[in-house]
């Protein structure tokens, strides 16, 4: 359980006061995913095209003749 769950699951302190209506809680903000703060579709991207740029890359030195 993390702490964030945990303060989810604390009981609000009473003041003195009742409300009649239940608090209604927030509903969860779906958060996406991240890698080092990036969209995993953008680390894909990235990885494909610093593949690309290696291929290139070696193609051009294989056709140099090194």
């Amino acid at each position: 359980m993390g702490i964030q769950d945990y303060l989810v699951s604390m009981p609000e302190p009473n003041h003195g006061h009742h409300h009649d209506e239940d608090h209604i809680p927030p509903p969860d903000l779906h958060r996406e995913k991240r890698i080092l703060g990036f969209k995993p579709l953008h680390v894909v991207i990235g990885a494909l095209f610093l593949v690309a740029i290696l291929i290139i890359y070696l193609l051009l030195i294989a056709r140099a003749g090194y």
